[in-house]
């Protein structure tokens, strides 16, 4: 496939064009990560400090890596009174646990678990439906909805448990707030609806995404169940209607909107100072939090050759965090399939990996001539990958 020369983005990557040069409008339109900054950041804590009960904030962690740094940042450096706190969807991986108990314990830092069983096993059972389903008819455009069905609510479960607990701040690093570099665009841009470089949609692209994700919904049979249609309704209810459910004086801040997103320095400072460990068949230290990632990778890069790894790395090629050569080298050993984890997914799914990879196989065929005939032969196109199904 064609690919950027600058960047390591191929061709099927959703809205991207070249120059003469080979290098993708993606690099051509690239504005550097600007941050806020610690002293505005010391300036946001000093106003939250003993205005609460026991805690000056909450610290929502995952287990994973980013979760992790804003948790030994706020502890050790900053030195906030910090309750950790996790909403179990029902989806975080045994390192993960690992990682949040170890952190935690360290830290000497009290933790709480927010855990409903029921709601667990009816998301669990929600998947397996949804999967079956997406089977018969797969569509790039749901890949994430099918399978990352965690619990969309648990901000707002966050936040009232604050309220309720008098604790006036929940800084958050990828749960709340996003760094810059770990962004999906190309998961809604088969859509052509894209967020801004901070993952943010506007108001009409919400929208949009409301009324495309609500046609995709129709077009499964399996999705008529009112388990599954409960969970639609109340993720987005959640995702259009956040600012007013949320109760009035918790506040909440993005850590990486202040501070400067570092690989390398969240690597090295979690894994010697707080024991953290990656996934023993992962070659990549993202998402080995949330079980459901190895499947939702392996899906895209089998249809269109790319994983959410690809638009990091180049995120990272443009800040001058990485080499090109060393994204290539990074990204072909990310997508490399985790296929002990991965048979653990399809043998608790119930469907044999062969099932997956022929239905795989017979959209992908379809879905790359739909998504290269509109890039080569629609130059000036806004979104030359919408409206693919």
């Amino acid at each position: 496939m064609k690919g950027c020369t600058r960047c390591i983005l191929p061709e099927t990557f959703p809205g991207i064009e070249f120059d003469g040069n080979g290098v993708c409008s993606y690099c051509l339109n690239y504005e550097p990560v600007t941050v806020q900054g610690e002293e505005e950041l010391e300036k946001v804590l000093a106003s939250y400090r003993n205005k609460g009960g026991k805690y000056d904030c909450i610290v929502p962690i995952s287990g994973g890596r980013d979760s992790a740094f804003v948790l030994h940042q706020m502890v050790r450096k900053y030195e906030t009174r910090v309750l950790a706190l996790t909403v179990d969807s029902g989806f975080i991986t045994p390192e993960g646990v690992w990682n949040i108990e170890r952190g935690t314990e360290i830290l000497n830092v009290p933790h709480v678990w927010l855990r409903n069983q029921k709601r667990i096993e009816i998301a669990k059972r929600n998947v397996k439906i949804k999967f079956h389903g997406w089977l018969k008819k797969p569509s790039i455009n749901t890949i994430v909805p099918v399978l990352n069905s965690g619990d969309k609510t648990m901000n707002l479960q966050m936040y009232r448990f604050a309220k309720e607990n008098k604790i006036p701040l929940v800084m958050g690093g990828s749960i709340i707030g996003n760094s810059s570099f770990e962004q999906e665009h190309f998961k809604t841009g088969f859509l052509g609806v894209f967020p801004d470089e901070r993952g943010i949609y506007s108001t009409s692209a919400k929208i949009k995404l409301l009324l495309l994700f609500g046609f995709e919904y129709l077009r499964s049979p399996y999705n008529f169940h009112i388990p599954i249609l409960k969970e639609y309704l109340e993720g987005a209810g959640v995702y259009f209607f956040e600012s007013l459910l949320k109760p009035k004086g918790v506040a909440s801040l993005g850590f990486y909107d202040y501070i400067y997103w570092n690989e390398k320095e969240i690597e090295s400072t979690i894994t010697k100072e707080l024991d953290w460990e990656s996934a023993s068949d992962a070659t990549t230290t993202w998402r080995i939090d949330d079980s459901a990632y190895p499947l939702i990778n392996y899906l895209y890069y089998k249809l269109v050759g790319i994983t959410e790894h690809d638009e990091m790395y180049s995120k990272m090629i443009r800040e001058g965090q990485i080499s090109r050569e060393e994204a290539l080298k990074r990204c072909t050993a990310d997508h490399e399939s985790r296929m002990s984890t991965l048979m653990g997914i399809f043998e608790e799914l119930e469907v044999p990996k062969e099932q997956v990879d022929e239905a795989l196989e017979e959209y992908r065929e379809k879905l790359l001539k739909k998504i290269l005939g509109e890039n080569h032969g629609n130059e000036n196109a806004d979104r030359p990958g919408y409206g693919l199904d």
